[in-house]
């Protein structure tokens, strides 16, 4: 019963999600920490991306089992060839959710 309830909630989101990012001071092992797994991966490691959406509350992570793996934003993380974030932005890739 409890496996039910817990698919059926809808995530809320979090205005600190992503105060831990900070350039030139957060690794690439902090953000596995914080964030888990990201969407993709690029460049051998060194670019990151996590799909995010956005409610009243804050942002959103995405995961990819879940059945509507989608959203509105996408964070891209870059790391230097040390695993340190160079360079972090938001880009939205889409109006709503379930847009294209």
């Amino acid at each position: 019963m409890t496996a039910v309830l817990a698919s059926c909630m809808t995530p809320v989101g979090s205005p600190d999600l992503l105060a831990f990012l900070k350039d030139d001071s957060t690794t690439r092992e902090d953000v596995y920490l914080h964030l888990a797994e990201p969407s993709s991966t690029f460049e051998g490691g060194r670019i990151l991306t996590y799909l995010l959406d956005e409610d009243k509350a804050g942002y959103i992570l995405m995961r990819r089992r879940e059945k509507t793996w989608n959203g509105k934003f996408s964070l891209v993380l870059a790391f230097d060839e040390h695993g340190v974030l160079r360079h972090h932005t938001m880009v939205r890739i889409r109006a709503f959710p379930n847009s294209p």
